[in-house]
């Protein structure tokens, strides 16, 4: 087995292949039914030519970029395991951070005595896969609801089933464009965005990966790339409740931009920005009103 994963690694190497070994070792897991670790358990078992072949079919499968989430069905986010696939993008590292923001912000006021008496109500605009909202409705003590939301009625399929596969409660799916749909109804808590933040000439330097497979709806925001973040900036006074937060995810050197949007926005002060493992700024957050829910 070990000869085969290293003559797999060094023939995706030779491809370009983006983190040859660890795709490798995540598709003759998933051959194999087992962890990664497992096959250096069983680094002596030999493949049977049912394997070898399902195997070499996952291979050339990534040899010409496709993610290796949706050659294996599955991504990990935060500790959950949610089906994925062309439908929707795969989860970012980058967002599993945007999720903790959101917990420490709700948590901190909980700790004050400030949560709703209600329950925590939230919305994860622009789902996708559904990470965000599972994770939020999984980890979140006092979850009153959360709401997912997408443009995308593919995407919001591959969120509810992915809500039932974590056993995610009290979420509710809704089929929307922004926040258009949610100005006239009850206020949320938290407003959680990852939303298109990608500018149309950017693709030529998108990796195979994501320019080839993943789904040009979210990823693309426009010319400019901020098009989206600058809606939701501009619509979320009237979807938060007083001290609300709006939770953001942005893209590389668009910080500034979301900051000088909330902070040109009637209803909104900014509260903080954060950053991703590599020092990148990749988020902003900002209250409602500047009161604490």
């Amino acid at each position: 087995m070990l000869s085969i994963l290293r003559t797999t690694t060094a023939f995706l190497e030779e491809r370009g292949v983006a983190e040859p070994r660890l795709s490798a070792e995540h598709l003759l897991a998933d051959v194999l039914d087992c962890r990664r670790l497992d096959l250096y358990l069983r680094y002596d078992r030999p493949l049977s030519s049912e394997e070898l072949a399902s195997y070499r079919s996952r291979v050339k499968r990534r040899m010409v970029g496709e993610p290796v989430q949706y050659i294996t069905g599955v991504a990990g986010f935060r500790g959950l395991e949610l089906a994925v696939d062309q439908r929707v993008l795969v989860p970012r590292p980058e967002t599993e951070r945007l999720v903790a923001e959101v917990l420490e912000w709700a948590r901190a006021r909980a700790g004050r005595g400030r949560a709703p008496d209600s329950g925590w109500r939230i919305l994860d605009l622009g789902t996708g896969s559904g990470a965000i909202a599972c994770a939020l409705s999984v980890e979140l003590e006092g979850v009153r609801r959360v709401v997912a939301s997408d443009r995308s009625v593919e995407a919001l399929t591959v969120a509810r089933e992915n809500g039932a596969r974590v056993g995610a409660a009290a979420m509710a799916w809704v089929a929307a464009d922004g926040l258009s749909a949610f100005r006239s109804g009850p206020t949320f808590h938290a407003i959680v965005a990852n939303l298109p933040y990608v500018a149309d000439s950017d693709i030529a330097g998108l990796p195979i990966e994501v320019a080839r497979w993943e789904p040009a709806g979210a990823l693309f925001a426009g010319p400019a790339g901020t098009e989206a973040i600058a809606a939701t900036v501009e619509d979320a006074p009237r979807c938060l409740a007083p001290g609300g937060l709006l939770a953001l995810e942005v893209g590389r050197g668009q910080d500034a931009e979301a900051r000088r949007r909330i902070d040109a926005t009637p209803g909104l002060e900014f509260l903080a920005g954060w950053r991703d493992l590599a020092g990148v700024a990749r988020g902003v957050l900002a209250l409602a009103d500047g009161r604490e829910a």
